[in-house]
C-alpha cells in the first residue's frame, strides 16, 4: 500500500477493496489462464464494470475536466491492484493519457478526451518517447490543417484506442503533442510475450491531427508513464511473493512443508527484501508526482523503474521455482506473471536505460551544484588556500 495519512489510507483501502471484489467476481483467479488465451488481452466485461459503472478511469482525470481528481496515491494503489490481478483493461493507457492531456491547457480537444476517459467511453493511447530520442513522427502544417506522418511500436492499447496521442516534430524542429483519431491510423497488434496486455504498432500517413500542445513535455510524460508502470510491477511482485509464501506453507514434501526448508526460506527472504525496496521506491515516486519538481520526478521514476523491475523479475522467477512442476503448467497463472514482468521490464526502457538516465541526472545535478557554489567552505582546498594567500 502506498504511504499516506491514516484517513487517506483507509479511503484508499476501501477503494481498492471495492475494485478487488469486482475483479474477483468478474474475472476470478480460478480459470483465469484459460480465459486469457480464450478471450485475448481485453476483458470487455470487466471493463464495462470498472470503466463505466465504477469509474476507475475517472480517478486520474482532474475534477475540472469531469473526473474524480483523485490523489495520485489512489491512482497508484489502483494500478498496483490491477497489476496484482493481471487485469486486461485499458487503465494504464488511460492514466498516461490523462497525465499528458492535463498539460494541454486551453486545448478544447484535450478537454473532450479527458471527459471521455473519465466516463470510460473513450480509450486514449499515448506514444511514449524516451527523453532525448526522436519521436518518430513529423507534423506538416497546411494552412490551418495539420497532418502527421510516422510510426511507432509498443504502443499500449494502440489498436483498441479511439484516439492516439502522438509527439511529432514540426517544420521548425519543435516537438509538439498531437491527437489523431484511430480511424485514420494503421494499427497492428504485436505478437508479444505478455498475453495480458495489448502492444501495437501505429503508423500515420499524412493523418489529420489536432494540436494539443505546441511544445510537448516528452520527458515529463515519459516519467509519469514509467511511474505508473512501476506501480503495476509492484503489484506483480507482491502477488507472486504472497502466492509463493502461501504455497510453501501448504506443500508437503518428504514429510514436511517445503517452507521449512532453508533453501526456500532464503529464496523467499530475498524476494521479500526486493519487494520492500520497491515499495519504498514507489512511495517516493508518488511523492515526486504530487509534490516534487520535474527533476525530482525524473529521478524518482528511474529509481522506481529499477527497483520495481528487479523485484518483479525476481518474484516471478522464484514463484515458478517454489511451485515446482505445477508452476510450469499452462493452466497455472505463474507463467502469466512471468511474462508480464518480462514485458514491463523493457516497455519504456530497460534496467540499463533507467540506470544510465539516473547516472546522467546525478552527474548533471552535481555539475550544477558545483557551478552554483560560491561558499568557500564548499570549494576545493586548493582554491581556498590560493585565495587566502593572495
Amino acid at each position: 500500500m502506498i504511504l499516506g495519512t491514516s484517513a487517506a489510507a483507509e479511503d484508499t483501502a476501501l477503494l481498492t477493496d471495492t475494485i478487488r471484489s469486482v475483479i474477483r467476481r468478474t474475472d476470478p483467479v480460478d480459470g483465469r489462464a484459460e480465459r486469457v488465451y480464450r478471450d485475448g488481452p481485453v476483458d470487455r466485461d470487466l471493463w464495462a464494470v470498472l470503466g463505466t459503472e465504477i469509474g476507475v478511469g475517472a480517478l486520474a482525470v482532474p475534477e475540472a475536466a469531469g473526473g474524480l481528481g483523485a490523489s495520485f496515491a489512489d491512482v497508484a494503489a489502483v494500478l498496483e491492484l490491477l497489476g496484482a490481478e493481471l487485469c486486461r483493461v485499458p487503465v494504464l493507457s488511460g492514466v498516461v493519457a490523462a497525465a499528458a492531456l492535463s498539460r494541454c491547457d486551453g486545448a478544447p480537444r484535450a478537454a473532450e478526451l479527458l471527459a471521455g476517459i473519465a466516463t470510460g467511453e473513450t480509450v486514449v493511447a499515448t506514444v511514449v518517447t524516451a527523453p532525448g530520442t526522436d519521436p518518430g513522427f513529423r507534423a506538416e502544417h497546411v494552412g490551418d490543417d495539420v497532418f502527421v506522418t510516422g510510426r511507432a511500436g509498443f504502443v499500449v492499447d494502440g489498436d483498441v484506442a479511439d484516439t492516439v496521442l502522438l509527439p511529432a516534430v514540426d517544420e521548425s524542429g519543435t516537438v509538439g503533442l498531437y491527437a489523431v483519431d484511430a480511424a485514420v491510423l494503421t494499427s497492428e497488434r504485436m505478437d508479444t510475450t505478455d498475453a495480458t496486455r495489448i502492444l501495437s504498432r501505429v503508423r500515420a500517413e499524412a493523418a489529420p491531427a489536432t494540436v494539443l500542445a505546441e511544445r510537448a513535455p516528452l520527458g515529463w510524460i515519459h516519467d509519469r508513464a514509467v511511474v505508473a508502470l512501476a506501480c503495476e510491477s509492484l503489484g506483480v511482485a507482491r502477488t507472486c511473493l504472497a502466492n509463493a509464501v502461501d504455497y510453501a506453507g501448504r506443500r508437503v514434501q518428504f514429510g514436511r512443508v517445503i517452507g521449512g526448508f532453508q533453501a526456500i526460506k532464503h529464496m523467499l527472504a530475498e524476494v521479500s527484501v526486493a519487494v520492500e525496496l520497491a515499495e519504498s521506491a514507489v512511495a517516493h515516486a508518488v511523492w515526486a508526482v504530487v509534490e516534487g519538481s520535474d527533476d525530482d520526478l525524473a529521478e524518482a521514476a528511474a529509481i522506481a523503474a529499477l527497483a520495481c523491475g528487479d523485484a518483479a523479475r525476481l518474484a516471478v522467477e522464484k514463484n515458478v521455482q517454489v511451485h515446482g512442476g505445477i508452476g510450469f503448467t499452462w493452466e497455472h497463472t505463474a507463467h502469466l506473471y512471468y511474462r508480464r514482468a518480462l514485458t514491463s521490464g523493457v516497455l519504456w526502457g530497460s534496467g540499463d536505460d533507467h540506470a544510465q538516465r539516473l547516472y546522467a541526472l546525478a552527474a548533471a545535478g552535481a555539475a550544477t551544484s558545483s557551478e552554483a557554489s560560491t561558499d568557500p567552505r564548499q570549494e576545493p582546498a586548493s582554491a581556498v588556500l590560493s585565495s587566502t594567500e593572495s
